[in-house]
Order: structure tokens, then sequence, then C-alpha cells
């Protein structure tokens, strides 16, 4: 399905939105028996020895005993060879190798299987040769490569509550919430002051123990993919929990400088932790989505006139190379249908959700032509994703293009208020 190079280490780019909206799909196909072949070719293997292999899969395929089965097997067999010689002619290049899929899949019951072929150029190396036939298509070594294994650990921690989570990626996790009982106020009442701040201080010391407990436990288990981890309070309680015995040395050393001051700690503390560490966290594709959108936002307020938002406007503004920078949800499940009239030739785009594409478009082949007034029967209809056709019309415009998740409450916006479709203008421009 996808083609061209992805750069591994931009995961906001369209190349690596279709390989993760490809996945959804093969994740979700299923056969009957053990006709859906998947293919791992690593860079370094040789195309006509795979095809070769192929081949002689054929052959040992005569060994299956049911016969649609084995004339499945094989028919996907001999389309995989066909699309490898088309490969090998440099029609497709990657130098991460390639990932195939094929299979019968069934669109009701037995009898109505209908094949279907996927090509993946994986987002990194193919690390082994991989044949597999089964119901399903084989897809656990794409996902591992699709995965944000790069994880920033949070801990966000005052004296009464504490937090601890991961953010990995575009995706803060909140994975541990405590509190500690300690009131922040005394009244007297027959007990010394002195008495009291040593109770208060060993209740915040058996706290941050157990803090520091849960902490080494959640990050031990991921101890080699934590790139840093953020430690954020109010007042002196993080230099004090740092400081102290309660993380292991090891996570100590991965504790990112400077620690930082918020309000709180619990939750609330995350948010403004991840905020007040823009600086350190300004290569990580949070920190970069979160600024995109900021900026987006920033001219909204102001009303600067630079920048475009909903479908259609920004199609516009991209026919007029206005776009410098291209902002899409990867919510945006939508399905650019062209229907074009026998009549008059003219050509309609209708966008319609995704769920609904199948529906629609049997729709879409009557009613009347508003330009000629003729009837739409057997018109002409192609489909598209709506995410591809607008990238196109950016490389086309020069346009640069940054894919926004639904995963930051800066994703949601931008998908919830403004369609998923917005970008920032080179220059003033408005619909004629």
């Amino acid at each position: 399905m996808s083609s061209g190079k992805i750069d591994h280490h931009d995961k906001s780019s369209i190349d690596y939105y279709k390989v993760k909206r490809d996945l959804d799909v093969l994740k979700s196909k299923r056969g009957y028996h053990t006709e859906l072949i998947s293919l791992y070719i690593p860079p370094s293997r040789p195309l006509a020895a795979v095809i070769g292999y192929l081949r002689n899969e054929i052959s040992e395929s005569s060994n299956i005993k049911s016969k649609s089965t084995r004339t499945m097997v094989t028919d996907s067999i001999t389309s995989l060879i066909a699309r490898l010689k088309i490969i090998s002619d440099g029609k497709v290049e990657s130098e991460t190798g390639f990932i195939l899929f094929d299979g019968f899949i069934p669109l009701r019951g037995p009898g109505t299987e209908k094949e279907e072929q996927y090509v993946i150029i994986p987002p990194e190396n193919v690390r082994s040769f991989i044949y597999h036939c089964a119901s399903e298509f084989l897809t656990a070594p794409l996902e591992e490569m699709i995965k944000d294994k790069a994880t920033i650990g949070i801990i966000s921690i005052e004296r009464n509550e504490s937090a601890i989570g991961t953010l990995r990626g575009k995706h803060v996790e909140i994975l541990d919430t405590m509190t500690s009982g300690i009131h922040g106020k005394h009244r007297a009442g027959g007990q010394s002051q002195h008495r009291f701040e040593r109770l208060i201080e060993e209740a915040a010391r058996e706290f941050y123990k157990r803090v520091g407990e849960h902490s080494n436990t959640i990050f031990g288990e991921i101890k080699d993919q934590l790139d840093g981890i953020l430690i954020g309070g109010p007042g002196l309680t993080k230099q004090e929990f740092l400081e102290g015995p309660f993380l292991r040395d090891e996570l100590k050393a991965k504790v990112l400088k400077p620690l930082l001051d918020t309000d709180g700690g619990g939750e609330t503390g995350v948010r403004g932790l991840l905020y007040k560490a823009q600086d350190l966290l300004r290569d990580t594709e949070y920190m970069k989505e979160r600024k995109a959108i900021d900026k987006f936002m920033d001219h909204v307020a102001r009303d600067t006139g630079l920048i475009t938002y909903g479908l259609r406007e920004t199609i516009d503004a991209l026919a007029n190379s206005a776009v410098e920078i291209l902002l899409l949800s990867e919510g945006l499940n939508k399905v650019r249908v062209s229907r074009v009239c026998n009549g008059c030739g003219k050509e309609t785009d209708i966008y319609i959700p995704t769920m609904e594409v199948d529906k629609k478009v049997e729709d879409l082949r009557t009613g009347e032509c508003p330009e000629c007034k003729t009837g739409f029967v057997n018109s002409k209809i192609e489909k598209q994703d709506t995410v591809e056709y607008l990238g196109e019309l950016a490389a086309k415009s020069g346009a640069s293009v940054r894919m926004i998740s639904t995963a930051t409450e800066q994703g949601k916006v931008l998908h919830d208020t403004f369609g998923g479709v917005a970008g920032f203008l080179r220059y003033k421009y408005s619909a004629g």
C-alpha cells in the first residue's frame, strides 16, 4: 500500500501514518484456514533468492489437502512473485527491506473470498526473513517497529500526593497515583509543635519511601527504554526525594536536570511538569506537536490571517500554493470520493467518513447532476484516503506536512474544534 522512503525518525510524516493505518487494516483481516501469507524481507536478502524460495513453496503447497485452500495459497504465492518482479525492476525503492501480505479474505461466508495484497515499506530494517501462512496476517514484527520505544519517566511529587507516569512518543500515561495522608496544618491541642513537626517529617519520609518503591518497580521494568526521568514538585520536596535513598542508583543516573518547580503533585503536577519541561523535552514528538498547535492557536487568538482551517478552505489554499505547513489529524477518518458525470464530465469531490463509504458510494451512483441534469447512472467513482490526497496536494505545492495525534490535549483541539485539517500560510490568503 505504501511506497517511497520513510524518514525513520519523523513519526509525524504521512508515510509513517500510512504504515500505522495499513497495520490497523491488516490486523482486522481473517481467513478460514492457512491461506493468508505474510512475507518479511530484510534489505540484505536478494529478491531473486526470495522469488526462488516462493517458487519452491508453490511445489510444497501441493501437499495441502483442501483443494480450495491449496488453490488460494498457490494463487497468493504467484501474486507475490509477480509483485517482487516489479519491485526488483526498480519500480519501488527501500533501504529497510519489504513486508508483503497476500491472501483471500471472505467478504461474507465461504465462497466469497477475494484476494487482497499489501506492500509495506517498513519504518526500520527488517531483521530476519519470515514466510508465514495462517488464518490471519503476522503483524507482530511490524507492530514492534511502529511502537514508541523511547520513553521519558515522570515523577510528580509533593508531601501529600504523587503521580508516576511515562511519556512515550506523543502519549502521556499515568501509571500510579498515591496520597500520604499528611495534613498541612496543625491545630494546638496539647502536643508540642516540635513533636508534631518531627512526626510530619517521619510521615513524609515514609511517603517518599513508598513513592520510591513504586518508581523502582515501574521504571525498573523499562529501564533500558528510558531516555530520562523528569522529577518535579513544589518547594524542596523534589530535592528531598531525589537526594534521599529512595530511587535506585541506575534510575537516579537517568534523572534530567534541573528538577522543576510545579504548583502541586499528583496528576495535576504531571501536566505542570510537562509544561515546565519544554526545553528538556524539545526533541520529543510530544513537544514538537505541542509547539505546533500552540503556535497555531496563537495565530487564531491574534487573528493574523496567516492560518487556514477546515477541509474545503485548506484544500483551496493548497491548490493556490498558499500553505507553508499543513497540519493533519491522525483521526481524520474520511475518504475522498470523486464522482464524474457521464453527461457533462464535471467532477465532484465528496468527503465521507470511512465507516460510511460503502453505503454512501452506492447512493452516489444515482441522482441528477446539478450542472447538466443528467442522471448519475454508472458514473465513474474513485476513492482515496483524504490524508493521502491532502499529502499529494501538499507535495505539489511544496508545503511540508505534520501529522498530529489525537493522544494529546492539543491534538484533540485540532480534531474536534478545527475538523482535523489546518495550515500555516505563506501569505494572507482568502478563498475567492
